[in-house]
């Protein structure tokens, strides 16, 4: 264990060091600009209540403000003035510091649950999936909510694998931090609803805990989440790329295939042993109730307004939590190919075509370096 944490903190280094280099070598762009000028003067209190910019992802701009008000940074006078464009690598940096700190935690989990799991190897290939995913790129070193977002769904997929693993009894401790996961992930998206009713039904599936946990484990994130979804600004929604695009570029097709694939034979598997015997399984019912749920948002949106009303446009990142499903998804899933094979000459086929796919991914990932994939993914 002792080797594990090492490691792990070894991991979180490196990331951090990734992180703050590329966070240095990236202009700020137009929407960290207005999170930062728009919320400047603000008030703590204003930013919870929701009576500011970005008002239903309180939680980014509270630690940005407290950040701020801890080192008494002030942005630079041609940046408050609206004159945007000028190079200020300690700014671009400090701003994005909680950005970057979230994601480097979050990975170094995923790399420390894996290890722990099963090995280190496997831990590498998480953080290697992760990292050949090119909308983390994008969002990892930007100054804005997404990352905080994507940090903490990655948090409570791997706290809800934990509980789901104890089979002995109910791990109050985890459940408390499951909890705590839950009502930050309320404070920085309306839209995590989603998948704290997943995590919720699947607990209640397979783990049985108590109904009054329920009450501070679900009912109370969806109230934090109802009040900033009723008090923020609503637009009306435009597509320019299909819910299947926007879909695929949190969770590509080549990972969806492994995915699918791998719980195909764990599905006729399980037939024969039992539903519930697996944790792939429980897991398979927590992905495919939050992608579902995100699709029919998506169709809800694409054709439930008039023709022609035009005025926000519909992101992947608003997807953005899909990544680490789709991420934890593909370990969780790739360690089950492997060890559904029971020769040894098969193992070693299904490992180098994971590698395969992984080299794919990582491919399109480096054909453009971190700096520059912001152009792809950004509206301006």
């Amino acid at each position: 264990m002792h080797k594990i944490r090492i490691l792990t903190g070894s991991v979180f280094i490196l990331l951090l060091a990734v992180g703050l280099e590329v966070a240095s070598q990236r202009l700020l762009w137009t929407d960290e600009y207005f999170n930062l000028t728009s919320t400047l003067n603000a008030s703590y209190k204003s930013l919870f209540i929701g009576i500011d910019q970005a008002s239903n992802s309180p939680l980014f701009n509270v630690i940005q403000k407290l950040l701020r008000d801890l080192f008494s940074y002030h942005p630079p006078q041609e940046w408050v003035e609206g004159h945007w464009r000028g190079t200020h690598v300690f700014d671009q940096v400090f701003l994005r510091l909680q950005s970057v700190i979230f994601v480097a935690a979050a990975l170094s989990a995923l790399f420390y649950y894996f290890y722990r799991r099963d090995s280190l190897f496997v831990g590498l290939y998480a953080v290697a999936v992760a990292t050949t995913s090119s909308i983390v790129w994008v969002h990892w070193t930007e100054a804005r909510p997404y990352a905080v977002w994507f940090s903490l769904s990655l948090f409570q997929i791997l706290l809800l694998l934990n509980i789901l693993e104890d089979t002995s009894s109910q791990n109050k401790k985890k459940l408390v931090y499951l909890i705590l996961v839950h009502c930050l992930l309320a404070l920085s998206a309306t839209i995590s609803a989603i998948q704290i009713i997943a995590a919720g039904m699947v607990l209640w599936m397979f783990h049985r805990s108590k109904a009054l946990w329920y009450l501070p484990l679900v009912v109370l994130p969806l109230g934090i989440c109802s009040y900033y979804y009723f008090n923020s600004s609503h637009f009306l929604f435009y597509f320019v790329d299909g819910p299947l695009a926007l879909i695929s570029a949190n969770i590509p097709k080549d990972r969806l295939f492994i995915i699918f694939i791998s719980a195909g034979i764990l599905v006729l598997r399980c037939r024969f042993k039992g539903w519930t015997a697996q944790l792939e399984m429980k897991y398979l019912i927590f992905l495919i109730l939050v992608l579902g749920a995100f699709v029919l948002e998506l169709l809800q949106l694409k054709y439930g307004q008039a023709p022609g009303q035009r005025t926000n446009l519909v992101s992947s990142r608003y997807l953005f939590s899909l990544s680490p499903v789709g991420i934890v998804g593909t370990v969780l899933f790739s360690v089950y190919l492997v060890k559904a094979f029971p020769s040894k000459l098969w193992k070693i086929a299904a490992v180098l075509i994971l590698i395969g796919f992984l080299f794919f991914r990582a491919h399109k990932t480096v054909q453009q370096d971190p700096v520059s994939l912001v152009s792809n993914f950004m509206v301006f």
